[in-house]
């Protein structure tokens, strides 16, 4: 069945994970060429040398142990030691330039706080992650400093405002104005600058409601003096607890370790081909626990989700064991997709097409969005050598036959 992509977050945008994923179109003219990642063999068409440092290098980098955050950060940090917020809810490095990130920390416990490294200065960081935390295309951000000073640290108090004008959406509904304001107290340490927030204010005129959220000045010193290298913490846990779902990615691919981290979960090689042409190329990857597992009594199964986008939207492509509707496909030809427009199932003939001696199922359908606009998707599935394939075209399917033989023709990793 195609369902709809939800996204979560640990704050920030992370990629949940619920089947076939609609997030974009493709449309394309010229033929298209993959080449699938091979790790050990230095001469594929791309020489090993070459390979970046990032199989998939996303602007913002979430991560579950902080030993992975030292060694691609780029620089060495310190943390909080702090007691009264005794662990880490998230770890995320954020890409400010092609030299340069800035690692965000959410923690949490009797006192909760946002904490921020980089080598760069912090109105510039601070006001990038402004941007990236609401992810609203109309929003405005706006960042000033003035001296602080917490104890015998000197420093600045940064503050950054965050604001969505109101906006009236294509179906008549309005979006009420937003405003954010951030307060971080902001030093400089052996070459490093940090940052603590300390003080949010939110403000939507929908209801006139304003929430707020505020440190002491005196807790804030202690949070500053608490900070030490990695190896000598001693009151925090900076490895991140996650809940078992099948909407939250249960990790993220970034780099050949996490491949080969993946194979183990999937209990298979997978395709990975990185880049389809100048247009197509993967900008997101992650293992999840699949739809057809049984979280409550622990029989779990994992599937590998990527997302390619290109200059007219977005393709995902789905790898798993277990495909339990795949049996229904062979038998009746169809699949169930949701109608918007009658909010209930509805029935997909499928085509059935060969690819390089692979049966391969075709579905094609309109999809009517709640604004009374409409989109053309398409779902292709397969299954080769008994692992299950899956690609999902979002909002126009035009050539979608000569880019499926791409993803169809692309080898495992090895």
């Amino acid at each position: 069945m195609i369902k709809k992509f939800k996204k979560d977050s640990y704050k920030i945008s992370i990629v949940g994970i619920v089947g076939c994923v609609l997030a974009g179109a493709i449309i394309l003219t010229n033929s298209v060429n993959v080449k699938a990642l091979d790790i050990n063999n230095t001469t594929s068409t791309t020489n090993i040398m070459n390979i970046p440092k990032f199989l998939v290098d996303t602007p913002t980098k979430t991560y579950d142990n902080i030993g992975r955050v030292e060694k691609v950060a780029g620089f060495e940090f310190k943390l909080p030691d702090f007691p009264r917020s005794d662990k880490a809810e998230s770890l995320q490095l954020i890409k400010l330039s092609d030299k340069d990130n800035v690692l965000l920390i959410y923690l949490d416990g009797d006192i909760n706080f946002t904490f921020q490294v980089s080598e760069k200065e912090p109105l510039e960081y601070l006001k990038k992650i402004g941007n990236i935390k609401n992810g609203l295309s109309n929003l405005k951000v706006e960042s000033e400093e003035q001296a602080m000073k917490l104890g015998e640290i000197d420093g600045f108090s940064v503050t950054v405002t965050s604001i969505s004008p109101a906006e009236t959406l294509k179906s008549g509904d309005v979006r009420p104005e937003f405003k954010e304001v951030n307060k971080y107290f902001a030093w400089k340490n052996e070459g490093l600058w940090y940052s603590i927030g300390y003080n949010s204010t939110v403000t939507s005129s929908a209801q006139n409601n304003t929430q707020s959220h505020n440190i002491s000045q005196d807790d804030l010193e202690k949070i500053a003096k608490s900070i030490v290298y990695p190896e000598e913490i001693k009151n925090v846990n900076y490895s991140v607890e996650k809940e078992a779902s099948t909407e939250i990615a249960t990790m993220m691919i970034y780099e050949k370790e996490d491949l080969e981290k993946a194979k183990s979960f999937l209990g298979f090689n997978p395709k990975f081909p990185l880049k389809i042409n100048e247009d197509i190329s993967i900008k997101e990857s992650s293992i999840g626990i699949s739809g057809d597992s049984d979280i409550k009594n622990n029989n779990i199964n994992y599937e590998l989700t990527s997302f390619y986008s290109n200059k007219s939207g977005s393709i995902t492509f789905t790898e798993k064991k277990n495909l339990k509707y795949y049996e229904d496909i062979l038998k009746n030809g169809y699949i169930n997709i949701w109608d918007n427009e009658n909010e209930k199932n509805k029935q997909v003939k499928g085509e059935k097409i060969n690819i390089n001696n692979n049966e391969v199922w075709k579905y094609l359908y309109t999809e009517i969005l709640e604004d009374g606009t409409s989109i053309n998707n398409g779902e292709y599935i397969w299954k080769e050598n008994n692992i299950y394939y899956s690609v999902c075209f979002f909002e126009d399917t035009d050539n979608s036959d000569e880019i499926i033989k791409e993803f169809v023709n692309s080898k495992t990793v090895d």
